[in-house]
């Protein structure tokens, strides 16, 4: 039988990189996002034979509640792998010039949203054998990142979720992990100025001329891997592992280099 993977936030990014590439490799895919029109698109790319697709607001969980219903009319019953990667950071800069909405949207998507998955497909990988869930936690869950205080306050509790859940669901067998992705070219660098007050945007440029940036298929690998691992963390790339570890080792060095990296900008 066919091993299936349920998405969320497939509709783009690393979300709809990662349906391409287990599509590819023969598992059927659930695809779902706010964005119809956006998963039509990957429906149409993958084949309509292969997946399923479904509208999904991560924040209600109604629609949580009918879109794992339908996920498992089309997977038997069963999920392999429940990517919960749904995440957004519309908006970047200095903590006080973000509106408290948009605050509070950050984190009923990031976390709330994460939270409503990990509650309502527990049952169908409960009754998968091997079963992993999978959430996209970002490196800025394991290392301090200014400019998007609130975006990396909602990674650090997936990573606080997952730690938790890793320990609940072995009784399960449940294995629960996470990605950590650097910096990806994803929609999330398109992030907007929220005011005339806001010095510099966290967008592409700004991002481009400070670090490096992963394409999306380096991530869908990394997510491929994380099935198949058993570790709990999976920081992406050079600068994200290199992060990670001296996070834990000397976090002060950690803090200095965030630091400097951002002194011209949100620091000033």
């Amino acid at each position: 039988m066919k091993k299936s993977i349920f998405i969320t936030g497939a509709a783009s990014g690393i979300g709809r990189a990662t349906a391409i590439l287990f599509a590819k490799k023969g598992w059927n895919v659930g695809l779902f996002d706010i964005n119809q029109e956006g998963l039509e698109s990957v429906a149409k790319e993958i084949g309509h034979n292969t997946c399923m697709y479904q509208k999904l607001d991560v924040t209600n969980i109604e629609e949580w509640k009918s879109a794992e219903e339908n996920f498992s009319n089309f997977s038997g019953g069963k999920c392999d792998l429940f990517f919960n990667n749904a995440g957004i950071a519309n908006f970047a800069g200095k903590f006080e010039d973000v509106p408290i909405e948009e605050m509070n949207k950050i984190i009923d998507v990031n976390f709330k949203g994460v939270v409503n998955g990990c509650l309502i497909m527990l049952n169908l990988l409960k009754n998968t054998n091997n079963s992993v869930l999978l959430n996209t936690c970002s490196i800025a869950g394991l290392v301090p990142a200014p400019g998007i205080s609130v975006y990396g306050a909602t990674k650090f509790a997936v990573r606080g979720l997952t730690e938790s859940l890793r320990i609940e669901f072995e009784r399960y067998n449940v294995r629960v992990s996470e990605i950590n992705p650097w910096f990806t070219e994803t929609p999330i660098l398109n992030a907007t100025k929220v005011s005339e007050n806001m010095e510099s945007p966290w967008d592409r440029d700004f991002v481009n001329e400070r670090t490096k940036i992963y394409p999306v298929e380096e991530v869908a690998t990394s997510v491929w891997q994380s099935y198949s691992n058993k570790k709990i963390h999976n920081p992406l790339g050079f600068e994200g592992k290199f992060a990670s570890f001296f996070m834990n080792l000397c976090p002060s060095l950690i803090r200095f280099l965030s630091k400097r990296m951002f002194r011209d900008t949100f620091l000033d």
